[in-house]
Formats: C-alpha cells, sequence, structure tokens
C-alpha cells in the first residue's frame, strides 16, 4: 500500500469514528474533533465549523507537527489544533486523538476531581486506573494544549467544564477509550446515587 492509499485509509477511519461521535450524542453543532498521525509523521485533523456527522474525507486537513497546512481543504483546521499537535510532539507513540464533549465525562469533570475510583476493569485495562482534572483553560489556546500535553495519564484527561480527550497508539483505540470513559463516568454517576460508599475493585 502506498503512502497515498494509507493516507486516505486514516482519512475514512477518522470520518468513520467521528460519525460515530456523532451518532452517540457526544458532541454538538460542530463541538469536538478528532485526529490521527500518518505515517510519514504529518497528522490529519477534522475541520473547524462543521458538525462531525458531516465530516467526509475531503474536508480533512493534513498538518505538519509544526501546525504547517500541507493540504488544505475548504475549511480551516479545528479551533483545538494545536492541542492534538502538543500531544503528538509529546507522546511519539501516540496515533489518534479524540476530543469529545460527552455528558457524563462534562458532568464528572465540572467537579474537578481526578477519576481515581477503580470501579471496573475497563478503568484499569483502557484508562490505566487514573484519569486526572485539568482546571478550566481558555479554549484552543497554547495553555490548554501544553495543559493535556504534559498531563501525567496514560490514556485521558478530563476538561474542567469543558469536555474531555483520549490518545492511543491508533485512532481505534483512543475511540474506544473515549467509549470507556464515557462508560466510566456514567456508572460513577449512578454509583453515586445508589451508595454512600462507592463499591471499589479490588485486585490481588
Amino acid at each position: 500500500m502506498t503512502l497515498a492509499q494509507k493516507k486516505q485509509r486514516l482519512r475514512e477511519e477518522i470520518c468513520h469514528a467521528a460519525h460515530q461521535v456523532a451518532q452517540a450524542g457526544w458532541v454538538a453543532a460542530n463541538d469536538g474533533n478528532l485526529s490521527a498521525r500518518c505515517p510519514d509523521g504529518h497528522v490529519l485533523i477534522t475541520p473547524s465549523g462543521l458538525y462531525k456527522g458531516d465530516v467526509t474525507p475531503e474536508l480533512l486537513l493534513e498538518l505538519t507537527l509544526e501546525g504547517d497546512v500541507v493540504s488544505p481543504g475548504p475549511l480551516p483546521p479545528s479551533s483545538e489544533t494545536p492541542m492534538h499537535l502538543a500531544v503528538y510532539r509529546a507522546r511519539p507513540e501516540v496515533g489518534g486523538v479524540v476530543h469529545t464533549h460527552s455528558p457524563y465525562a462534562v458532568c464528572m469533570a465540572s467537579r474537578k476531581e481526578d477519576l481515581t475510583q477503580r470501579i471496573t476493569m475497563d478503568m484499569v485495562l483502557l484508562l490505566g486506573g487514573f484519569v486526572p482534572c485539568l482546571p478550566y483553560l481558555p479554549l484552543g489556546t497554547e495553555t490548554l494544549a501544553q495543559g493535556v500535553a504534559n498531563v501525567q495519564s496514560e490514556a485521558a484527561v478530563l476538561l474542567a467544564h469543558h469536555g474531555a480527550v483520549t490518545w492511543g497508539r491508533d485512532l481505534r483505540e483512543a475511540w474506544y477509550r473515549t467509549q470507556a470513559l464515557e462508560a466510566y463516568c456514567h456508572q460513577l454517576w449512578l454509583q453515586r446515587q445508589l451508595f454512600e460508599e462507592i463499591p471499589v475493585l479490588e485486585l490481588e
């Protein structure tokens, strides 16, 4: 498979994931953004100002890690492009990044608390057992980008009053971690309604 064919496949994978994010109701209007690292080190990212359910391969933009647009589209790159690029620069092993505003993750992020209670195996296996929460940082800024890039987490971070960011070795793993994080936040919310003391998974 040629480099061009690999990039086209990545474009299709990003669109598929973007449509799934939209169908799940984890973005509204033009919220959220997704990206993937190409074999040559460039990054493909969703455009700004577009509902993720309407993203198509030709609308994605290709950029260098420094933010130079290599393959432009009719729309500008996501306003959170600095955050995605900062993650890729800080974590050479990362191949995909997903940012959503899913309801339960936003709810938990608004509490401004790190997620540490291991109530499911997914929390351990997919999220590394710990998801920190950053304080509110202005959207689309270098401050937010560096905050996310420097966070001590294997898989994800919550953004207070904003949303969540997950990453993985490829876009599929990042998307799986998005699902796992939202499910965990939902389960944690339910358990807080049901129990005075949340039962925690005990691992030997």
